[in-house]
């Protein structure tokens, strides 16, 4: 059968991240694999008021086809919203799409060949990488630093990209709470990151789902921001902060960009759906979406917390092992020795009745072997301790050989 399928499909592999979660069904088992939102912090209340509103009352429109670039109520009120964080936009500089996956698809198809460059984090979200594969791009990793890309060796990848006479097209960053590693960049690097694209005339595609989820640290303007010559592209999503079965996100930049995404989109599924688009819409003009957040931040700040300290408690005394101390968002980044192998440490966790993803999945140049990435978004505190006691004993078993 391998013989219909097109190159396309022969060079996109499935997602690691799908398939463990295929072991991670039964009830016994305590996963930090998948960067599920909890369910309790969705307000299904106020939700269900607005979807009785829009589908008895404005049924015409609501369970009605709409237009490709979204519904202009919800994108004015993500517009809106996103003014708080220092974003300026127009009606014409935002579209709706289904989830931010859906963004970075379309974004691929606008503006990538087969063999072009996309320059990523070492590590980085393996969705990105799975849409950068199937439209055939070079993936060209830059290695993350505790304060996001290591600038001088994202310049040196650049120049050397122009000198093997190599087509770049853009820098894909998550800035804020980057998934998997949970580093956050500088305000100096977004600066950085936005003169190399115009020095070199790149793209940015700012991928960030988890800004509005900050517990800690300064606040950080996004790269949008900084952009005078029309070369950003800012992706966010509503499936972290208010229901991710909604499927709803949002793309902002210049519209000339963002022209291209709606052409690539009426070919996709010309249109988002309109009845979660104004569900959503209805909600955000009778609710405060950053009042919303406080309260989930505050969930995930404990459940953050819980880990980190249980991780102090229950893992090995080793300096080799270190994690990082996200300021937000839903993950953990763990580093293992050198040469523990972390495929390994998954397969006696499941032993143990405990999941994560390994870390090797999330690079794009076969590294990150003794890395894992953990999720503290969807369990409760003392599951998280339990969870994280049973990988600290899982730990010991293998790290005890290897030290020997």
């Amino acid at each position: 059968m391998n013989s219909f399928l097109s190159e396309r499909a022969k060079n996109t592999g499935r997602s690691a991240i799908r398939e463990i979660l295929k072991y991670t069904q039964e009830p016994e088992v305590i996963s930090f694999a998948g960067g599920l939102p909890k369910p309790d912090t969705f307000p299904r209340e106020g939700l269900a008021e607005s979807a009785a509103r829009q589908i008895r009352d404005n049924y015409q429109n609501s369970l009605q086809y709409g237009t490709t670039e979204g519904i202009e109520e919800f994108r004015q009120e993500m517009a809106t919203w996103l003014s708080e964080f220092g974003l300026d936009l127009e009606l014409d500089n935002i579209i709706a799409t289904n989830s931010s996956q859906q963004a970075i698809d379309l974004v691929c198809k606008a503006f990538l060949d087969p063999g072009d460059l996309v320059f990523c984090g070492l590590p980085t979200y393996l969705g990105a990488v799975q849409a950068f594969s199937t439209f055939q791009a070079e993936k060209v990793g830059v290695p993350l630093e505790k304060d996001g890309m290591n600038m001088e060796i994202l310049e040196k990848k650049i120049q050397e990209s122009k000198s093997a006479g190599k087509k770049a097209k853009f820098i894909y960053v998550i800035p804020d709470f980057q998934n998997p590693a949970g580093v956050t960049l500088s305000k100096q690097k977004r600066r950085k990151i936005f003169d190399l694209a115009e020095e070199h005339d790149l793209l940015i595609i700012e991928d960030t789902p988890y800004f509005g989820v900050r517990f800690s640290g300064d606040f950080k303007k996004p790269i949008g921001t900084y952009d005078v010559s029309g070369r950003v592209i800012t992706i966010t999503s509503l499936s972290k902060i208010l229901s991710s079965g909604m499927r709803l996100a949002v793309v902002a930049g210049p519209s000339e960009l963002l022209a291209n995404l709606v052409t690539m989109k009426q070919s996709t599924d010309l249109c988002t759906s309109t009845t979660t688009q104004l569900i959503a819409a209805d909600w955000l003009k009778n609710n405060s979406l950053s009042e919303h957040l406080k309260e989930l931040r505050k969930y995930y700040k404990e459940n953050r917390d819980a880990m980190i300290e249980e991780m102090k408690r229950s893992f090995p005394e080793d300096e080799r092992i270190s994690w990082t101390e996200p300021n937000g968002g839903l993950f953990i980044w763990v580093t293992l020795p050198e040469n523990v192998d972390a495929e390994l440490v998954f397969e006696k966790g499941l032993e143990r009745k405990v999941a994560f993803v390994p870390g090797h999945h999330f690079y794009v140049n076969d590294g990150g072997q003794n890395t894992m990435r953990l999720s503290y978004s969807l369990l409760t505190p003392e599951r998280i301790r339990e969870g994280i006691n049973r990988l600290g004993e899982v730990l010991e078993n293998v790290l005890s050989p290897v030290s020997q």
